[in-house]
């Protein structure tokens, strides 16, 4: 009762109108708009922009039923202007959890590679649009990866990951010349080791020429916070620093954010708080005097 109370989470996904120049000269989010649905049962979160069109915006994430916390992958039809959820298709359910359903594309197709690493790898699939499912999985890494992040520089595709068991210390890089891999390692070391800024937090962002990734900050608790790098890729080596964080902006969703992506002059952020608000800010209001107080 008091685990439920207190600790379980409830995450949830919004959206700012935000260029990714605009946001590195701000260093700040605007207001976020969250969407609106009608589910008691779930939260969705790592939200990835699929497309916007004139009165909708269609995102993949991972849905997490509170019960029964194994993830899958939806793709979720949003209205633009009310925020209310009008579709939500099962892209992908497997025996083992999935989330962080990360996209590209590249000759007309779109690609995505969800994070799996219980299953021990990570595949790549093709969306199939007219269904709405992911299809055709190839495997691209041989080992169990958190939060894969790829980006295209040049001719070659570079990921960036953590590793099972240890996803929120140590970051990795792995290298191909093709999309559909194979990605293999440019080093055996991580080239981070800071539990406040490896874990990827969403896509590689290319601005004014210059190169960023986001990055989960876990020090005070998972997913509490983005740390923004600057990041340098030469010789397959990787060099970066913290330029800005980003916190949870919201009353009801303060305790954390941990995803941030954009697309067409939309960002998508996903941030978490209490299931249960007003009842666990009013506990631990009461444990706090009662500490104070020496009770």
């Amino acid at each position: 009762m008091w685990s439920k109370l207190l600790y379980n989470q409830l995450w949830n996904i919004g959206f700012c109108r935000l260029t990714t120049s605009d946001f590195i000269a701000s260093q700040t989010l605007p207001s976020i708009k969250w969407l609106n649905h009608s589910y008691k049962d779930r939260w969705f979160a790592d939200p990835f922009i699929y497309k916007i069109t004139e009165g909708e915006i269609v995102v993949f994430v991972e849905e997490l039923p509170i019960e029964n916390p194994k993830g899958i992958i939806c793709e979720l039809v949003i209205d633009r202007k009310t925020m209310r959820l009008k579709e939500r298709y099962v892209m992908l359910e497997l025996d083992t959890h999935l989330s962080y359903p990360a996209i590209i594309e590249e000759n007309g197709r779109t690609y995505v590679y969800p994070e799996n690493g219980q299953s021990g790898k990570l595949n790549l699939y093709e969306y199939d649009a007219v269904n709405h499912k992911l299809i055709n999985p190839v495997c691209i890494v041989d080992e169990p990866l958190a939060d894969s992040t790829i980006f295209r520089m040049g001719d070659y595709y570079y990921l960036c990951a953590t590793k099972y068991p240890d996803t929120q210390e140590k970051v990795y890089l792995y290298k191909s010349n093709s999309l559909k891999g194979v990605y293999l390692p440019c080093s055996e070391s991580p080239f981070n080791i800071n539990k406040g800024c490896s874990r990827p937090a969403g896509d590689w962002i290319l601005s004014n020429n210059e190169l960023y990734r986001p990055a989960q900050d876990c020090i005070k608790r998972y997913g509490h916070s983005i740390s923004m790098m600057s990041v340098d890729i030469k010789d397959n080596t990787v060099s970066e620093n913290i330029m800005f964080s980003v916190i949870p902006v919201s009353w009801r969703y303060n305790l954390g954010i941990h995803t941030i992506n954009f697309k067409d002059g939309f960002c998508v952020v996903d941030s978490f708080g209490y299931l249960h608000p007003v009842i666990a800010r009013i506990i631990f209001f009461l444990i706090n005097i009662k500490h104070k107080v020496g009770l």
